[in-house]
């Protein structure tokens, strides 16, 4: 489901970061939306 994948590591944690897909990318602005108007 992702595309890509690579590790970060800062000030010694290291931790994976994935790249989305533009339909998950899309999904989650609709969740920010929804929680935006939710928060009104």
């Amino acid at each position: 489901m992702f595309l890509k994948t690579e590790s970060f590591e800062h000030n010694g944690v290291t931790v994976t970061l994935s790249e989305l897909s533009a339909l998950q990318r899309i999904e989650h602005l609709a969740l920010m939306k929804r929680q935006a108007e939710q928060a009104e």
